[in-house]
């Protein structure tokens, strides 16, 4: 279970034949299935072309039922009647840069007495060349920022660009935009007439997809989302294309052309919802496959001593497959707290933090021989504490760590928190060459470190097999140490400096 954040999760929703007044409650909905995406804010804009504010935006610190305040019917019920509107856009966040403060909650709205240049806008995913972007800003006159995150830079570029006496072409605004930026982004926004613009990188990194109810425009990060609203022609936004919402009137159209696609990884290993589809490909089967895999090149003599145990949630699909595979009982020998969400007072022991997280099950772990499948390790402080947890209060007799992942050698800068090479796990012990007999030789040491018998991970060319996509399509940087873009590249060799440095600060 990866101990990391993404930057968050945007949703749309417009109604197009005019018989809706309001559409926030869809929206709430959909924030609700993409908060797996993003639990530090939550926030939307609404558009009603018969307020004063035509454009109203409500965000908060917090989970989305914390934000909307369903716990308090009447304060839930004002919330939704104030920002009633036909057409809404949405956001949930984790951060990668920036405060954990209220200012950095989206939506960011930009008011204008010129209605295209009043407008909302909301993010996901992470600009690799944001602070030669903020330095060339600054540089001009009298320009000032309020944050420190490339969310806010975008929305100055994109009125800069709006700033004309006509109305904008939204497809020329985004393709000399895709000139100036390197890096992930899904983004939505809105203008005081009600139009929506998604957009969608070039490479296509992170996910975002549209569908139709009933007369409505729904869309969302993933599929998920829009499954649960009972949609199923379930549209992917096209890399390097905008959808925009004008009128009753949809439209797919290029900006930019996706000279090779760079889908991230890691939205099949962990952070996608295990219900969606993302390009076509199953983010359950993906998973499932990892697990058969993981079984099929296990070395272990498996007997009835054994027992597989996912740790919970994302690497049930995978533990489930290996267990079936390997003929064993998959187990919960680990139950996850679902009543424990964020909390301010708890110690700083990375051990009594998971012991309130999780519950292990002494019946079912004492004196067994544990295959533990998750899907990942990132920084291993996570992975370390629950081996100790499952031997020394579950009474383990053995402890297997198999991960349904690569090990991950490199930051991320297409927006996964992530950004040192010293705060990873397997580097420590990893180095050159990154090839699976290398890889296979330090596991001895990394399981060492983790308190485990024994540790596997899946190679590279199995996760690509697992995912059933080429290659080329994926952007497997924090495996390989080589990124799709340029700026990706050059930040690695900054990161690779401070770390030789042994400074700690952020890479981005």
């Amino acid at each position: 279970m990866a101990d990391v954040k993404e930057e968050c999760g945007i949703v749309a929703v417009a109604s197009l034949d005019n018989k809706h007044e309001t559409v926030i409650p869809i929206l709430y909905r959909l924030l609700l299935n993409v908060q797996s995406r993003g639990q530090l804010s939550a926030g939307m804009t609404s558009f009603n072309k018969d307020r004063d504010f035509i454009l109203r935006t409500y965000r908060n610190l917090g989970s989305v039922n914390e934000v909307f305040r369903t716990s308090r019917p009447p304060k839930c019920r004002a919330i939704l009647k104030k920002h009633a509107g036909p057409r809404a856009i949405g956001h949930v966040r984790y951060a990668t840069c920036g405060a954990d403060d209220r200012t950095y909650a989206q939506p960011f709205e930009r008011r204008h007495g010129k209605k295209w240049k009043w407008f909302s806008y909301a993010f996901n995913g992470n600009i690799a060349n944001y602070k030669v972007l903020k330095d060339d800003l600054l540089k001009k006159k009298d320009y000032h920022l309020t944050r420190d995150t490339d969310t806010e830079v975008l929305m100055h570029m994109i009125a800069r660009k709006l700033n004309t006496e006509e109305k904008p072409d939204y497809v020329k605004i985004f393709r000399e935009l895709a000139d100036d930026l390197d890096g992930a982004y899904s983004s939505v926004m809105m203008n005081a007439f009600g139009d929506i613009i998604l957009a969608r990188d070039p490479h296509g990194f992170k996910p975002l997809c549209y569908g139709y109810l009933d007369g409505i425009f729904v869309a969302a990060s993933e599929s998920n989302a829009l499954l649960n609203l009972g949609i199923h022609d379930i549209r992917d936004v096209k890399p390097g294309h905008i959808v925009i919402v004008n009128g009753n009137k949809v439209s797919e159209k290029c900006f930019a052309k996706s000279e090779k696609t760079s889908h991230c990884m890691f939205e099949y290993v962990y952070f996608a919802n295990v219900c969606s589809t993302l390009d076509k490909k199953s983010v359950y089967m993906a998973r499932t496959r990892m697990g058969q895999i993981l079984a099929q090149t296990e070395s272990l003599k498996v007997n009835d001593d054994f027992i597989v145990v996912p740790v919970p949630d994302s690497s049930k699909p995978a533990g489930d497959a290996m267990a079936f595979e390997l003929g064993l009982p998959s187990m919960e020998g680990i139950v996850r707290n679902r009543f424990v969400g964020r909390t301010f007072i708890e110690g700083s022991d990375r051990f009594e933090k998971i012991r309130n997280k999780f519950t292990v099950l002494r019946k079912v772990v004492n004196g067994k021989k544990i295959i533990l499948v998750d899907d990942s390790i990132v920084r291993g402080n996570t992975s370390k504490s629950i081996v100790r947890y499952l031997k020394e209060v579950g009474g383990a007799k053995e402890v297997h760590m198999r991960i349904a992942c690569p090990p991950i050698v490199a930051p991320c800068f297409y927006g996964i928190d992530m950004s040192t090479i010293s705060e990873l796990f397997a580097p420590s012990a990893i180095n050159d060459p990154l090839d699976d007999a290398h890889i296979k030789e330090k596991c001895k040491q990394l399981a060492a470190e983790l308190g485990a018998d024994s540790l596997r991970y899946l190679t590279i060319s199995n996760l690509i097999k697992a995912i059933g996509m080429p290659r080329e399509n994926l952007c497997l940087g924090c495996l390989t140490r080589v990124y799709p873009t340029p700026y990706g590249n050059q930040l690695y060799k900054v990161a690779k400096t401070n770390r030789d440095n042994g400074s700690c600060g952020r890479t981005y």
